[in-house]
């Protein structure tokens, strides 16, 4: 008979006010005893868009380790896990009433948390991400193709910006070529294998009229 081991651990919806709204994120609050196997098994079986694991400490400087899982991978880093999991530390009094910063070790290195408080609620944290990389460029055309727009819908430059995790940051002429984007799988995967790497793509378009397309 396989042993059963007891885990706690506290459901979130974040970046929400409303339940069963948001990000869904499941914090595991005491992950020692588990392995890199246990812990992706757990989180596909949660099958939230992360699950999350805390450690003890192992880097001077941060308060405790942790690592993300989404139902497929482990990640380096991401935002809403760790925006949720400072509000679930400081739910279960991890994190004492009133502190200012709090220090996660992540798989890119510490990443700290600033904290504001109402009386001895936790009410607001914003984490402070590492310094962005900007890495190659992919072909306007490849990208229009891929989300079904036309060429001059698509701005210079369409390029791989990392803060920890890469994407393609691909800059539209207005929101309504934004919203008109429907990604193709195929042509995104072809477009991966042409480039070399297999991102997401990030979308955005400013309320500014844009210059004319770079030739």
């Amino acid at each position: 008979m396989t042993a059963r081991v007891a885990l706690q651990y506290l459901h979130y919806d974040v970046f929400t006010s409303e339940a069963l709204a948001g990000n869904q994120l499941a914090v595991f609050l005491d992950g020692r005893g588990l392995d890199t196997r246990a812990m992706q098994r757990i989180a596909r079986e949660m099958n939230f868009s992360e699950s999350t694991f805390i450690l003890p400490a192992e880097r001077e400087g941060t308060d405790v380790r942790m690592r993300i899982f989404t139902p497929q991978v482990e990640m380096p880093m991401a935002g809403h896990p760790t925006i949720g999991s400072t509000f679930a530390l400081a739910r279960s009094g991890v994190i004492a009433p009133g502190r200012r910063r709090f220090v996660f070790e992540l798989n890119v290195g510490a990443v700290p948390v600033d904290l504001e408080w109402v009386h001895d609620d936790l009410s607001f944290a914003w984490m402070t991400q590492g310094v962005p990389v900007f890495g190659r460029h992919a072909e306007r055309a490849l990208v229009a193709e891929a989300l079904g727009l036309t060429l001059d819908e698509v701005m210079a430059p369409v390029q791989e910006v990392s803060c920890g995790v890469p994407y393609w940051i691909v800059p539209l002429r207005d929101r309504d070529s934004v919203d008109r984007a429907v990604a193709d799988a195929s042509k995104l995967r072809r477009l991966g294998e042409q480039v070399g790497v297999s991102i997401p793509l990030y979308l955005f378009a400013d309320d500014d009229p844009r210059p004319e397309p770079l030739l």
